[in-house]
């Protein structure tokens, strides 16, 4: 995203179109190195892209942070009542009080997770990257696009991707 290559971008209005192009330049070699645009995630095109690159690696942070939310809502509450004992009905502390606790741990177990799914997805994303290139202010708002590295407006992939239903074809730079 940050390079400067030259190319097309085909802009779409409907996500059925992108699918269906994406379906026909599925293999061919003038699409090997083509990025999709969306504005939003639709599990459509994550298909797509699991075929292309693989199984997300997000999960392996969201089950980091939910494995250390849980020890932390098991030890936090332990702990505590070992240093500050709370001796209610003769109760020993630490693991006696431990039912109480399954609700902190819980809670810490899917906020550790949440947050950790954000952060895997920022990083893994590239997020927040001022270098980044903004090729078509629509593109953040509800249109799709595909663009294509080193392809002409009047060249046969742009001809095959407004026959998709492409809306326009712009020449990037």
């Amino acid at each position: 995203m940050t390079t400067k290559t030259a190319g097309i971008l085909a802009l779409f209005d409907y996500l059925d179109d992108v699918e269906a192009a994406l379906e026909t330049i599925k293999g061919r070699p003038e699409f090997k190195d083509h990025i999709l645009y969306s504005h939003t995630s639709y599990h459509e095109l994550v298909h797509h892209a699991e075929e292309r690159y693989g199984p997300s690696q997000v999960r392996w942070f969201t089950l980091t942070g939910a494995l250390t939310g849980a020890t932390t809502g098991f030890w936090l509450p332990i702990l505590c009542d070992l240093d500050f004992p709370l001796i209610v009905g003769g109760k020993t502390p630490a693991f006696s009080s431990l039912p109480p606790n399954v609700i902190f741990i819980f809670e810490l177990f899917v906020l550790f997770g949440a947050l950790a799914t954000i952060l895997g997805m920022l990083w893994l994303g590239r997020l927040g990257n001022p270098h980044a290139r903004i090729l078509d202010n629509r593109l953040m708002d509800d249109k799709f696009g595909i663009f294509v590295p080193g392809a002409r407006v009047d060249g046969e992939e742009a001809s095959l991707l407004k026959s998709q239903g492409a809306f326009e074809i712009k020449k990037t730079s």
